[in-house]
C-alpha cells in the first residue's frame, strides 16, 4: 500500500489506518528546562535558566539561531526570533503557503530562515534597509528591538500597560540622542511595560547591539507579559484553568529518550526487542493530552496490546508498509500471524522519530491521502477506547485503537476536532479539517440539506454545503459514513475567516437526519489558545 493512504478493505467491521511523517509529522514537545539542545554555547550564568525555559518554549531555535549565545543577534534571527513570538502568543503565521507574497529582498534567497523573513515583512513587523535588501546577517540595536517587539503585540491584539514612568520625558530630555519618529512609540510600548530596562547608569543604550541571549529573555518576558494579558482578556475562570491543565498534560510528552531497552531484529532470527517504558510512556501522554482536549477520558496502556504492536512494527519494517503486509518468507507463521492482527487494527505510520509526534500527526490528519475520512483522528478520537498498544521498530510505529470488533458507541452525542471550548494553537492550522463525529444513535448519515456555518470573532462567515462532489483542495463540506472510529462524520474545511487567540469561532451544522425523525442542528464554539 502506498505510503500514507488509508486502507480501503474493512477488517472484522473496523476500518485500520496509516500515516506518514513527511506530512503532517512536527509537532513534538520541546526538552525541558536545562536541557540546552548542544548546538549552542553555553549561555552566561545570569542568563541560563531563562534560557533553557526560552529554550522550552520554543523561542529558541537551533541552526536558525546561531550557536553563540553571546555573540550579537542580527537581523534575520531576530525575524526568526519576533514570528516566532507571535505564534507562540496565538497569531496564525502562515510560513509556507503557495499563496504568500513574496518579499522583495534579493539578499535572502538562499538563507534558511526565508520563510520567517518573508512572514516577518508579510505581517507588517520588519521591513528591507532598501527596496530589495533586507541585510540578514547586519545586527540590530535595542532600539530597533523595542520596535519589533511593539509591533509583535499590536498584531497579537495585547495592549501593553505603562508601568515605568518617565520614559516619554525621558526621550524629550535628549538624554537618549536622537529618537527617530518611527522608533518613539515601540520604545515608549516596551520600555514603558518593563520589559526593556536600562543599565546601571540609567541609559536606554538605544543604539547598542543585543546578544542572543540577551533578545531571548526579552522574547521570554513579552511572551510572559503579553500572553498573560491575553487569556485574561480573553478567557473566563473555567476557561484559563481548562487551559492550565491542558498545559499540565502537555508538559509530559516530547521528551522520550532512546526507544529501546532492547533492540529489535528485523531481519532473521527476528525479535521484537523491548521498548522503553519511558518511550512508551511518552507515547501514552499524548494520546490522552489529545482526548483531554477534545474532552474525552484517558486510555491506559495493555501490556498484551504493546507487545502486539511491537510485532507489528517488526513486521512493517520487514515486510511492505502496509495494513496488510506479506509474510517474509523466513518469518514463523505464528509471528507473522500475530504481526499481521496489530496492523490490521492499528493506526500505522513510516518516518517518525517517536511515537508522541505520530500521535500529534494522527489528530490532524488533513493531507491529501486522509482528508476525506479523518480516520486516524477518529480512532483516538472514538470515546469507547479504552486501552491502546504502540510498537515501534526503525521508525515503523503502529498505535493499536481498535481490537477489530465492533463496540457500541456510549459516548457523547458528538465529538469535535478542533474541540469544542478552548483549543491549542500547536494543533490548530488554516488547512486543517476540521469533524464532528456523530453517534449513530442519535443521527443518521444522509448529507442532503446538511450545511455547515462557521463564524469568526470579527463577524466572517463562512457557508458551505455537504456533496457528493468534493474538492479537498479548497474549502468542503463532507458526510464520511463508513465508521471510523464507531461513528459518521461531518468533515468541513472553511475558508476566509481570521483565527486569533481567545476569539471565538461559532459552528452550525443544520439539516442533520435524526434516527428519531426529522433534521437536528449542532451548535458549538471554538476558543484558540
Amino acid at each position: 500500500m502506498k505510503q500514507g493512504r488509508i486502507a480501503k478493505k474493512i477488517v472484522a467491521g473496523a476500518l485500520a489506518l496509516s500515516l506518514t511523517a513527511g506530512l503532517t509529522a512536527g509537532l513534538a514537545g520541546a526538552a525541558p528546562a536545562g536541557a540546552l539542545d548542544s548546538w549552542f554555547s553555553q549561555p552566561s550564568g545570569w542568563a541560563a535558566a531563562d534560557v533553557e525555559r526560552a529554550e522550552d518554549e520554543g523561542l529558541l531555535k537551533p541552526y536558525y539561531i546561531m550557536s553563540d549565545l553571546k555573540g550579537d543577534i542580527t537581523r534575520q534571527e531576530f525575524a526568526v526570533l519576533a514570528v516566532t513570538l507571535a505564534q507562540k502568543m496565538g497569531l496564525l503565521v502562515e510560513l509556507y503557503g503557495s499563496d504568500l507574497a513574496e518579499a522583495p529582498f534579493t539578499d535572502i534567497d538562499y538563507i534558511s530562515a526565508k520563510p520567517y523573513v518573508t512572514a516577518a515583512w508579510n505581517l507588517g513587523l520588519m521591513n528591507g534597509v532598501s527596496a530589495t535588501e533586507f541585510a540578514p546577517s547586519r545586527t540590530i540595536t535595542r532600539m530597533e528591538i523595542c520596535t519589533l517587539l511593539s509591533r509583535v503585540m499590536e498584531k497579537c491584539g495585547v495592549d501593553l500597560p505603562q508601568t515605568v514612568a518617565g520614559v516619554e520625558a525621558r526621550l524629550d530630555s535628549g538624554a537618549e540622542g536622537v529618537v527617530p519618529d518611527w522608533a518613539r512609540q515601540g520604545i515608549v510600548d516596551i520600555v514603558g511595560a518593563g520589559l526593556m530596562q536600562g543599565g546601571d547608569n540609567g541609559s536606554l543604550a538605544l543604539t547598542a547591539q543585543t546578544s542572543r541571549e540577551q533578545a531571548m529573555i526579552l522574547a521570554l518576558r513579552s511572551l510572559d507579559l503579553g500572553g498573560g494579558i491575553l487569556e485574561e482578556q480573553n478567557f473566563t475562570a473555567a476557561e484559563r484553568e481548562k487551559i492550565a491543565q491542558l498545559r499540565a498534560l502537555r508538559a509530559t510528552f516530547g521528551n522520550p529518550g532512546e526507544p529501546y531497552a532492547q533492540a529489535p531484529s528485523v531481519s532473521a532470527p527476528y525479535s521484537p526487542g523491548v521498548l522503553n517504558d519511558a518511550f512508551l510512556q511518552d507515547g501514552l501522554n499524548s494520546i490522552n493530552y489529545i482526548r483531554a482536549v477534545a474532552g474525552l477520558d484517558a486510555v491506559t496502556m495493555s501490556g498484551e496490546k504493546n507487545q502486539n504492536a511491537q510485532v507489528g512494527a517488526i513486521l512493517l519494517a520487514a515486510s511492505g508498509f502496509s495494513h496488510y503486509p506479506g509474510q517474509p518468507a523466513d518469518m514463523p507463521d505464528d509471528l507473522y500471524k500475530q504481526g499481521y492482527a496489530a496492523t490490521s487494527t492499528s493506526n500505522i505510520g513510516s518516518g517518525y522519530a517517536n511515537l508522541s509526534s505520530f500521535n500529534l500527526s494522527c489528530a490532524d490528519d488533513s493531507d491529501a491521502s486522509n482528508i476525506t475520512r479523518l480516520g486516524h483522528r477518529r480512532w483516538l478520537l472514538d470515546p469507547t477506547l479504552t486501552t491502546v498498544g504502540m510498537g515501534y521498530a526503525e521508525r515503523r510505529v503502529l498505535t493499536q485503537v481498535t481490537d477489530g470488533l465492533y463496540t457500541r458507541w456510549t459516548g457523547p452525542d458528538y465529538v469535535t476536532w478542533p474541540s469544542e471550548g478552548v483549543f491549542p494553537s500547536e494543533l490548530f492550522n488554516e488547512n486543517l479539517a476540521w469533524s464532528c463525529s456523530l453517534s449513530p444513535d442519535v443521527y443518521g448519515s444522509n448529507r442532503d440539506g446538511l450545511t455547515v456555518t462557521v463564524t469568526d470573532g470579527s463577524g466572517h462567515t463562512w457557508t458551505g454545503q455537504a456533496s457528493s462532489q468534493v474538492d479537498t483542495t479548497a474549502d468542503f463540506v463532507l458526510l464520511e459514513g463508513t465508521g471510523y472510529g464507531g461513528a459518521p462524520a461531518v468533515i468541513f474545511r472553511p475558508a476566509g475567516l481570521e483565527y486569533r487567540t481567545g476569539r471565538p469561532l461559532t459552528v452550525t451544522i443544520s439539516g442533520l437526519q435524526l434516527k428519531s425523525g426529522g433534521t437536528g442542528t449542532i451548535t458549538y464554539t471554538v476558543k484558540l489558545f
